[in-house]
């Protein structure tokens, strides 16, 4: 879950978890530590995360800590959010054509014959049940089906085996 923090008219920071302001300087040691947040216009309520995410990275640029390179950031101003869209998608081709690799090495021969001794037994239910299904309602070679079978004999009651011991 994001953290909250809302933007005042004033331009202050305020974090909803811990109730106070904060600083764009305490966001980015957030981020450091894992922590995603979203910030929002407090009085129309928009997303404001993206644009005070980009001051974080400006205000580390001033201290000295300049988290990208000057050709990233050149990278980035060309080509916009296209460079961004396709590193995710090169990421997405790169797992995509691994995956069938991996499950090739998953089912390698060493299992091979455990598969197919598995497929065989799978095929075999699957006939048994199409016997079954396509036996009439009644049953076939002598089998009760189920509205056949004879009534459970009734249970008696303990009242039952009371007059049963008087009785003997």
């Amino acid at each position: 879950m994001n953290r909250l923090i809302k933007r005042y008219e004033n331009r202050k920071l305020y974090d909803t978890e811990e109730r106070r302001y904060i600083s764009l300087e305490e966001i980015a040691s957030l981020i450091r530590k894992g922590v995603d947040v979203q910030v929002v216009e407090n009085s129309s309520g928009e997303d404001i995360t993206t644009q005070t995410l980009t001051q974080v990275i400006l205000e580390e640029g001033k201290r000295g800590r300049n988290p990208l390179t000057t050709d990233l950031l050149h990278d980035l101003i060309r080509v916009g959010s296209n460079l961004i869209d396709g590193g995710l998608e090169q990421v997405r081709h790169g797992i995509g054509a691994l995956m069938p690799g991996a499950i090739n090495k998953l089912f390698s021969s060493d299992h091979a014959e455990d598969l197919r001794q598995l497929q065989r037994r799978v095929e075999s239910l699957e006939r048994i049940i199409r016997a079954l299904a396509s036996q009439p309602a009644t049953g076939e070679a002598g089998a009760e089906s189920v509205g056949d079978a004879p009534p459970p004999p009734p249970a008696s009651s303990s009242k039952d085996e009371k007059r049963e011991g008087k009785n003997s």
